[in-house]
């Protein structure tokens, strides 16, 4: 394949691959490409795992003193060296350059990413996650570019719910329940739905329920009787959709099929 034509192959493959994963790792790669929803891109292990650099490793004295002192050995054995494949480990989607390998005092290769040795962290299950981030302000995710990303992770956007859609109310119903509920439910509700020995109608979201509302009305509870002898299917549709659409409220029509359906 000419050199181009790969290139581009490449590009393409790190646009359409998963979210948490850029890769299709085998066993000859020790470094991947990673992304987060949080972090962005990122350098992951083999198997899609987030890597970090811990500042215990920082060449600046100060900064490794006040970092040992912020980590002690129960902090540091959170995190595992990532085992490099290899003395010249491979990076998938990675610059090949940056991807290296340093040894350890038990003689065994750590994978480094522009010199900087690379950990998991014990609390990450997950391609994709970033629970070590921070963490005694000693552990960082590393770019691809090979810099620490000290950022806190994005907090993720709560789903906006969909509005319900308020169902089209039948003039004629209205009119009809208008009449019923003069006639039949105002002494205990009020005439205007304020509410008298029964409750309140007007502002009442409970009536938003278009099953139980209209339950209500057939059974009853409590102190209030069951209509269901005493009204037909086409009034009881028509009391509901007068109850939900008056007096401000706006909770949609009520049809007679729905109150088939439940008597």
């Amino acid at each position: 394949m000419h050199v181009k034509t790969l290139a581009a192959a490449l590009s393409a493959a790190a646009i359409m691959a998963p979210a948490s994963l850029l890769a299709q790792p085998t066993n000859n790669f020790t470094l991947v490409q990673g992304k987060t929803a949080s972090m962005g891109k990122l350098v992951a292990a083999a198997n899609g795992q987030t890597v970090y650099a811990l500042l215990t490793d920082s060449q600046k004295a100060d900064e490794k003193a006040a970092a040992l002192a912020a980590c002690d050995k129960a902090c540091q054995s959170q995190f595992t060296p990532v085992k490099a494949v290899g003395a010249k480990p491979q990076g998938w989607l990675l610059a090949q350059g940056l991807v290296g390998a340093v040894k350890r005092a038990d003689g065994t290769l750590q994978a480094t990413f522009n010199g900087l040795p690379l950990y998991t962290f014990a609390d990450d299950q997950a391609a994709g996650d970033v629970n070590g981030q921070g963490f005694n302000k000693v552990a960082y995710v590393v770019s691809t570019v090979g810099k620490l990303n000290t950022a806190a992770p994005k907090q993720a956007q709560a789903a906006v719910p969909a509005a319900k859609t308020v169902a089209p109310v039948d003039a004629a119903l209205f009119e009809l329940g208008k009449e019923k509920y003069a006639a039949t439910c105002s002494g205990c509700h009020g005439p205007n739905g304020e509410g008298a020995f029964g409750a309140a109608l007007k502002g009442n979201k409970m009536i938003a329920n278009d099953d139980a509302f209209i339950k209500q009305i057939l059974v009853g509870s409590g102190d209030m009787p069951s209509f269901a002898p005493m009204l037909a299917d086409a009034d009881v549709a028509a009391i509901a959709t007068f109850a939900r659409n008056a007096w401000g409220n706006k909770l949609g029509g009520i049809t007679v099929d729905q109150v088939k359906k439940l008597r």
